[in-house]
């Protein structure tokens, strides 16, 4: 994990998690805002993440409102689940018709080929546009993370008696929206370049320089 902070430049570490496991996501179905629960082994495939995220104090957390998340931050941070806030904007791309579908059902669909071909240009029939879907990502960040930045310099982490920890932030999440973080955030990272799996974790230090945010990854 990068060691190097200066204490001039507000950070803040956001570690990004994708839901533990459900039967769609074993059925390799598309699975955007339709509610439905973790596979009941989903709590022994994020034991390992449960263990790690008893070590680390969160700051604040955020959750998408869908119940496959509420349910994984309930595994995954037990003590905490209590103080964290949904947000319906954390909720995955909205696949219109293609909600519960597989790769095989659309393979022979002319429009599905297309959205396929060109995702961030093409629109399923019913389901929402790529921009709204990246716009209500960035306003997330400018109304949680931005202003938490701005009271991290003013603080100066005087609280936390120790001015080289940086503040730690936990966001449980859906994988498109992840892909997207990194593909908004992260220098020369495109929206197919990191494919998390269910319960897996993108650990993104955002800096505010001259008011401008900008991220890294970090090892997790």
């Amino acid at each position: 994990m990068v060691s190097t902070f200066r204490k001039n430049m507000p950070s803040v570490d956001v570690y990004l998690v994708r839901h533990g496991r459900t039967l769609w996501n074993q059925q390799k179905r598309y699975l955007g805002h339709t509610d439905i629960p973790l596979l009941p082994e989903a709590g022994e495939e994020l034991a390992e993440l449960r263990a790690s995220f008893g070590q680390i104090p969160f700051d604040q957390i955020y959750v998408s409102d869908l119940v496959r998340c509420i349910e994984t931050l309930d595994i995954i941070a037990p003590e905490r689940a209590h103080t964290a806030v949904l947000d319906a904007r954390l909720r995955e791309y909205h696949f219109g018709e293609y909600e519960g579908q597989t790769y095989e059902m659309l393979q022979y669909d002319p429009n599905y080929r297309q959205w396929i071909d060109d995702p961030l240009g093409v629109t399923p029939p019913g389901a929402e546009t790529f921009s709204h879907f990246s716009e209500r990502m960035v306003e997330f960040v400018e109304e949680r993370i931005r202003p938490y930045l701005y009271e991290t310099r003013r603080s100066n982490h005087q609280d936390r008696g120790d001015h080289n920890e940086v503040p730690k932030m936990l966001v449980v999440t859906h994988g498109g929206v992840i892909r997207q973080w990194a593909a908004k955030w992260l220098a020369k990272a495109e929206f197919n370049t990191f494919m998390p799996r269910p319960g897996e974790c993108l650990v993104l230090r955002f800096t505010l320089s001259g008011g401008e945010l900008s991220a890294q990854k970090l090892d997790f």
